[in-house]
């Protein structure tokens, strides 16, 4: 041990609880608070029925696709 001096006193524990919220103070979105269009729902819950012809054709809609027409 070294010569006696400055220490730093131990940090006072801290009487603040720890939340038990799981997602972020900024408020990121997880699957329990996010607000889910009802109709975005459904189609999440149709996707694995579509065909790959429809689900590339709502892809390209919703502008994820380029057009492989042009």
């Amino acid at each position: 041990m070294g010569p006696e001096g400055h220490e730093h006193r131990p940090l006072a524990l801290s009487k603040t609880s720890i939340s038990e919220a799981a997602s972020a103070k900024s408020g990121a979105p997880n699957g329990e608070n996010t607000p889910l269009d009802p109709e975005l729902a459904k189609l999440i819950e149709a996707w694995p029925a579509l065909s790959d012809d429809t689900r590339e054709a709502i892809l390209r809609i919703a502008g994820l696709r380029k057009d492989s027409l042009a």
